[in-house]
């Protein structure tokens, strides 16, 4: 049995990513050390810097374009491909040093390992769905039936839904933290709607790492300013 090693530093779409010990640090993700080691072979290439029982996935920090934003999701989702949980950051946030960041995951390591444990062989999956121009109700009142999606996330806390007035009109927006076994599930029923309501424009999106439900702040390390977790990745 060969000995499990720690992911050496590499590049990712033909940049270099030297592990530093000083200069700013961009966040992508946090996994959970061990599973970083197991999945070691997908993860080859991405900067991986562990402390205790966590693994955080790093790299150069981006200004907030398209193409930065679609390169920090694909970063991301490797780290879901790879790995049974994650807690996904948003594109943006940055730590001001490797030391910094150490600093925060050990003021964060319960919260982290929490939410960890929470993700573990979950995904994010969404829907969206414009309603008719006449449609004035509330969430209970939408035109189509949402229990085929509640009950693959029966727990309230693994959904969140809306109504919200655009300039285009009303718009459903439900977000969703379900089995990564019940993707196929998911999309069967976003299927059903499609063929009961035909002329209703409709979008699912995911698999995606559980964004809309890191609903916690990174506590700062020492005099450090705090970092929010945004509630979705750029896209």
């Amino acid at each position: 049995m060969k000995p499990k090693r720690q992911p050496e530093p590499g590049s990712i779409d033909g940049e270099s990513h030297e592990v530093k010990t000083s200069g700013q640090v961009g966040l992508y993700a946090v996994v959970a050390a061990e599973q970083a080691l197991a999945g070691h072979d997908q993860l080859q290439g991405l900067r991986l810097l562990t402390r205790g029982p966590i693994t955080a996935v790093v790299g150069k920090p981006e200004t907030a374009t398209q193409r930065a934003a679609m390169r920090h999701d694909r970063i991301v989702g490797r780290a879901l491909s790879a790995c049974a949980s994650v807690v996904p950051f948003r594109l943006g946030v940055v730590l001001r040093s490797q030391d910094e960041l150490l600093r925060v995951l050990d003021a964060n390591q319960q919260v982290l390992t929490q939410y960890l444990a929470r993700f573990h062989g979950q995904v994010e999956v969404a829907l969206k769905a414009k309603l008719p121009s006449l449609f004035a109700g509330n969430l209970s009142q939408v035109p189509f039936s949402l229990e085929k999606l509640h009950s693959l996330a029966p727990d309230s806390r693994a959904r969140q839904e809306s109504v919200q007035r655009t300039v285009t009109g009303q718009m459903f927006d439900g977000c969703y933290l379900i089995a990564r076994q019940d993707i196929d599930a998911f999309w069967q029923a976003v299927e059903q709607i499609r063929q009961t309501f035909p002329n209703l424009p409709l979008l699912g999106s995911g698999p995606w790492a559980p964004y809309s439900f890191c609903d916690f702040t990174l506590c700062p390390a020492q005099d450090d300013g705090e970092h929010r977790l945004p509630r979705r990745a750029a896209s």
